[in-house]
């Protein structure tokens, strides 16, 4: 949901009333080429409208308001250039908004709050008034998370602002959360570079984002350049010493290095902290057979078929059996094999050893 449909609905609440241009004029002091409708938002002055008290009556002040709210609602409202200039024209206005926005977050209207202020950025896009709609735009977020675009928006909007560090922060904290970890990264990186402060909350984003980056590369480099993948992952065990997922990605990557016994050893280190993962019960059957010892193998790999019917596991089940001589279950498993998928490669090459003894 962008900005704009995100907050239409809030124009039903707007009461507009066609102004001569005379009358703004005289409020004003602003000549306009047309007559144009004026926003009054507050539920009281409506109510007096709708009962047919005079125009005269209403006080000026809810005109601004209504007109901070509409350019906070929808930026390409008809009459905002129109609005603007009138804003523009009074002194103090902003003064006067930042006191309503006051109010609304005391009373955690912190939606209407945040209009408003949208509005007012309009008029003064500073450093000061950016930092409040961004704060707003989280306090939101958390409750909705349909306003994340709406919040990305505004982001952009504030990177305009110059020498002003803020929305790198709040980028990278909607990054972290969406899972682009290299781009979070690079954002916080870049608050500070801008001089953003070092507060202890930053910092451990910061070094979280990090491990987070650095456990990832080493992940992804396993299968490529497994030694480089164990310099990036076997540091990570001093922070992260309590994820089993670390242990058995270094253990995975031992295992390319044909170094067994050492990726056992992190198998096991795996299963001490979570004793659910059937990939680390899989890879424990991969390494005993790969040491020979096929009927511990077996007892890893049954246990992990039987959590994921998994063919793959089967396949290598099938291939333990060989191994060890069990000629029957191989060809039981076989058949459990072809009932799951009959076309797989592995299952067709096993049925052909199998079919030539």
């Amino acid at each position: 949901m962008e900005g704009k449909s995100y907050f239409s609905e809030r124009l039903q609440s707007i009461l507009f009333l066609d102004i001569k241009k005379e009358r703004l004029m005289s409020l004003f002091n602003v000549f306009l080429s047309e007559n144009i409708y004026m926003p009054v938002k507050s539920a009281k002055i409506i109510g007096k409208v709708k009962s047919g008290e005079e125009l005269e009556e209403i006080p000026i002040s809810f005109f601004i308001e209504g007109m901070f709210y509409v350019l906070g609602v929808d930026e390409d409202f008809k009459y905002n250039r129109s609005y603007r200039e009138m804003l523009l024209s009074i002194p103090n206005t902003n003064s006067f908004i930042k006191g309503i926005i006051f109010n609304e977050v005391k009373q955690e209207h912190y939606e209407d709050a945040y209009i408003f202020l949208k509005g007012l950025v309009q008029l003064e896009p500073n450093a000061e008034n950016f930092d409040k709609l961004l704060s707003l735009s989280e306090v939101i977020k958390d409750t909705d998370k349909n306003f994340r675009k709406e919040q990305l928006s505004i982001i952009e909007r504030a990177k305009a602002v110059e020498d002003y560090e803020m929305p790198f922060l709040y980028e990278g904290i909607l990054k972290r959360e969406a899972g682009d970890f290299d781009g979070a990264l690079f954002c916080v990186n870049t608050y500070i570079s801008k001089g953003g402060a070092k507060t202890p909350e930053v910092l451990e984003l910061l070094n979280n984002l990090k491990g987070i980056t650095a456990y990832e590369r080493g992940k992804e480099l396993i299968y490529e350049d497994a030694d480089s993948a164990l310099k990036i992952l076997i540091p990570l065990m001093e922070e992260y010493g309590d994820n089993a997922s670390l242990y058995y990605h270094i253990a995975v990557g031992y295992r390319i290095l044909e170094n067994y016994e050492k990726a056992i050893y992190y198998l096991n280190e795996a299963l001490a902290i979570d004793d659910a993962l059937v990939e680390v019960i899989n890879e424990l059957g991969i390494n005993y057979a790969s040491l020979g010892d096929f009927k511990t193998a077996i007892q890893y790999l049954r246990k992990a078929f039987e959590a994921t019917k998994s063919i793959e596991i089967c396949t290598n089940l099938i291939m333990c059996y060989l191994n060890a001589g069990d000629m029957e279950q191989a060809k039981n498993h076989l058949d459990i094999a072809k009932k799951l998928d009959e076309n797989d490669e592995i299952v067709r090459e096993l049925d052909d050893i199998i079919n030539k003894k």
